[in-house]
């Protein structure tokens, strides 16, 4: 259990996200007992085999590579794995990654206690069954949500004509919910590692979370469906457990929204590519109280949040926020704000049943993971550990680190970058580690302390764990910093943490088969996971990473020529994937292109370290002989063709067409279709290997190249 990640939290990691890949069956003789084993000679080329067809089951072998690389690698993907048919929101490798692991957390979690379960895995498997149980509450459920606004005073809505305006005070109703439970309607603190020192806690003050995210969800034309769905959605709530009558029920659910877009109004546009140090700016409290007063007392929210005087100097974070919040206050009714207030308060405790047992069952795994992310990744890691995709990982992220050293060591592509700050990149290369995300060296037993869970109370475990919760957030001021915690993001995907200048490797990518198996060539390899951890390693030089040092601490170490030349080689990819247009949308010329560099980077030092590993090979006895593995059965393309097919397919994917606008809005990635034809257009490699003459879609004359 740990702090759920915030506002400035979520630039302080960079994430990468793939798509989805089903297991191809092959046509096989009967098989006995000892043929099932995994080392025989039989197994291992029945599971190439099954490679073979899943691979050729996504491709459209019919489309022209040099026209668009996706269809090629990815043309009947769709038809496979559709999200409008198969009622999901996407389909994607991580998605299946993510599907496997729940399968797996669902049976532990539905298991009797048994020999494996630490005491802390009991607790969490009495969350899991409370949230099973939630129709049982019935009526209580109402209770309960009026008993905790109860806690901070009266909700209008609820009072009617009796409501006292006057005994209201919103920024102490919501200094008080932050204290007890670690929420914060309208605006709060959180305690996190220090920027600019990360062996140290600090304070930031900001921006509430937002339900909707984005500030184009509440303000873009293209998203009102979604406001509209929101709007609906607490107008749904008020009625079913607060007891409101429809018409005044949808005439507050109304007000909450337009409260909301109104706030919303002082989010950080995505697309101006703003970084963590950009938004962020270290004050004294005095110093904030007196930009914000008498409309913001800064002052009394630290203490009424903390429980102490605030001496030490704070973060604020992203001032526009705090400066729109002044006048949205001004002009809105206390009334307006209380019921706001309040609403985002049960928000953190509702949960509507679903209307299946598997369907809650799934709810109540996500709901698990909210709240305890990572407890289910260390059981998992204590029942499914497997050591050899723990080597294979090491052993990848070895040879991209050597390779990407050598590049910034020699490589004439890099003289864009003057030799001081090569140097001191290659020193920030030789700090950054690589982690698997276990959580194997952390002390449940000490969080877990005063967490008492039952099996039947929903709303009492969340309020429990809650209270822990806000309790460890403010011990967190006094004490050394723990390692950087996000919740359930790190469970799924990779991620670069720049504060600490590592790498986590989610253990949903320790199952073999999805991605990666030892009998699988090594392109495939490469082309897959060396790719996800290359898109990794160069976020920590993109346009966030580069502002932060060797220790993961807050610092700009590039000289200026290197820096000018880093922003002009930006603005070619702003260009390139501002001209893409996904599904009649035409995607955002964003300044923001970290997730673009990496993508192109990434893929182009796999390619690069597998090039090296492939012509070492050859070098060695019998080497030509041996590298016949590294093609698949009936499967008519080269090695290297072999790493550029693997590396598409990690992308190909499908959304629902009612969550398209959603994506682009939200998502600082491309689309799969973009980040496959973005990255392999700018590589000269792969048009050499494809044959795709100059000035064909995929080998245009201009190429945008970074890393």
């Amino acid at each position: 259990m740990g702090i759920k990640a915030k506002h400035n939290a979520k630039q302080l990691l960079c994430i990468c996200i793939a798509g989805h890949v089903l297991s191809a069956m092959v046509a096989a003789a009967p098989t006995s007992e000892e043929d099932l084993k995994q080392d025989t000679p039989y197994m291992k080329e029945l599971l190439r085999q099954a490679k073979t067809a899943e691979i050729e089951s996504f491709m459209d072998q019919k489309a022209d590579p040099c026209n668009d690389f996706y269809a090629f690698s990815c043309g009947n993907y769709k038809r496979i794995n559709s999200a409008l048919s198969m009622q999901v929101v996407t389909t994607g490798v991580f998605e299946t990654l993510t599907k496997g692991l729940n399968r797996k957390i669902l049976k532990m979690l539905n298991t009797p206690h048994d020999s494996h379960d630490t005491p802390e895995d009991i607790k969490v498997k009495h969350f899991y069954e409370s949230c099973l149980q939630i129709k049982e509450l019935n009526s209580t459920y109402s209770e309960k949500l009026k008993r905790l606004i109860a806690e901070f005073g009266t909700m209008p809505l609820l009072e009617g004509s009796s409501w006292q305006e006057d005994d209201f005070d919103w920024l102490n109703t919501t200094a008080r919910m932050a204290y007890r439970y670690g929420i914060t309607p309208i605006f709060g603190i959180e305690v996190n590692k220090d920027l600019a020192s990360n062996t140290r806690n600090r304070i930031y003050l900001g921006q509430q979370d937002f339900p909707l995210e984005a500030r184009s969800m509440y303000v873009d034309d293209a998203t009102a469906v979604y406001r509209q769905k929101y709007r609906n959605n607490i107008q749904r709530i008020l009625q079913r457990y607060l007891g409101v009558k429809m018409d005044l029920a949808k005439k507050t659910a109304k007000e909450l929204i337009d409260f909301e877009v109104d706030l919303a109004q002082g989010l950080v546009d995505e697309s101006e590519g703003l970084d963590v140090g950009e938004l962020t700016q270290l004050l004294t409290v005095d110093e904030i109280q007196r930009r914000y007063s008498p409309t913001l007392d800064i002052d009394r929210l630290l203490f009424v949040s903390m429980g102490e005087r605030i001496s030490d100097q704070i973060y604020e974070y992203n001032n526009r926020y705090q400066q729109n919040l002044v006048e949205v206050i001004k002009r809105t009714p206390k009334r307006t704000v209380a019921n706001y207030i309040f609403f985002r308060l049960i928000w953190e405790f509702v949960e509507t049943p679903s209307d299946s047992p598997e369907k809650q069952m799934k709810a109540c795994v996500d709901l698990t993971k909210k709240y305890f992310a990572k407890n289910l990744d260390n059981m998992f890691y204590r029942r499914y550990n497997n050591e050899k995709s723990s080597r294979e990982i090491d052993n990848m992220w070895r040879q991209l680190k050597s390779t990407f050293n050598e590049t910034l060591r020699s490589s004439p592509a890099l003289n864009w970058i003057e030799r001081p700050t090569r140097n001191l990149a290659m020193a920030k290369l030789q700090a950054m580690t690589l982690e698997v995300n276990n959580y194997a060296d952390d002390n449940f037993t000490e969080e877990f302390a005063e967490l008492n869970l039952q099996s039947d109370d929903y709303v009492e475990n969340v309020r429990y764990t809650s209270l822990l919760g806000a309790k460890q957030m403010r011990e967190m001021l006094h004490k050394p910093a723990k390692p950087f915690e996000a919740g359930s993001q790190l469970s799924y995907t990779p991620a670069n943490i720049l504060i600490e200048n590592t790498i986590k490797v989610p253990v949903a990518l320790l199952q073999p088969f999805y991605i990666w198996s030892d009998v699988y060539p090594n392109a495939i390899m490469f082309g897959t996971l060396a790719s996800l951890i290359g898109h990794e390693l160069i976020h920590g030089f993109d346009d966030s990473g580069r502002k932060f040092d060797e220790k993961g601490n807050s610092k700009d170490w590039w000289d200026e020529k290197s820096s000018s030349n880093f922003l002009k080689r930006r603005d070619c990819f702003t260009k390139q994937y501002g001209r893409y247009v996904y599904d009649g949308i035409q995607l955002k010329e964003s300044t923001a292109q970290s997730e673009n560099i990496a993508d192109n980077g990434g893929m182009r030092l796999a390619y690069t370290a597998y090039r090296k590993w492939y012509e070492n090979q050859l070098t060695l006895p019998n080497g030509a002989q041996d590298m016949t593995k590294e093609t698949l059965p009936n499967l008519r393309y080269t090695a290297k063709q072999l790493f550029f097919i693997s590396f598409a397919q990690s992308w190909c994917n499908d959304a629902h067409p009612s969550v398209k606008a959603l994506q682009v809005s939200t998502d600082q990635h491309m689309p799969g279709r973009f980040r496959v034809i973005g990255s392999l257009s700018n590589f000269e490699e792969f048009s050499k290997e494809f044959n795709c003459p100059a000035g064909s879609a995929m080998n245009p004359s201009e190429k945008c190249i970074l890393y």
